[in-house]
């Protein structure tokens, strides 16, 4: 079985990119264990389909998982307050 990658959006890049520099080695960390399947706290976004969310202290991170490609796609990091507005 392939491994899994991790894929971001244009709006997700260009918030990972505006973070301080401890939150992306965070992030960095988890997505890493993320496509290594290892455990780590993820859970569903209540009322949506196929969505999910890291939580990094203050941040959240959230992505849907695509099983056909083996991908995690990255739409939205953000603080707990602005990451689950449509």
């Amino acid at each position: 079985m392939a491994g899994w990658r991790i894929v971001f959006s244009d709006e997700a890049h260009k918030q990972y990119q505006k973070l301080p520099i401890g939150y992306r080695r965070n992030i960095d960390i988890i997505l890493k264990k993320l496509t290594k399947r290892e455990l780590i706290d993820i859970k569903p976004v209540k009322g949506e389909k196929n969505v999910y969310r890291i939580r990094l202290g203050k941040y959240r991170v959230l992505f849907t998982a695509i099983t056909e490609d083996n991908t995690y796609f990255i739409f939205r990091i953000s603080t707990r307050g602005g990451a689950y507005k449509k």
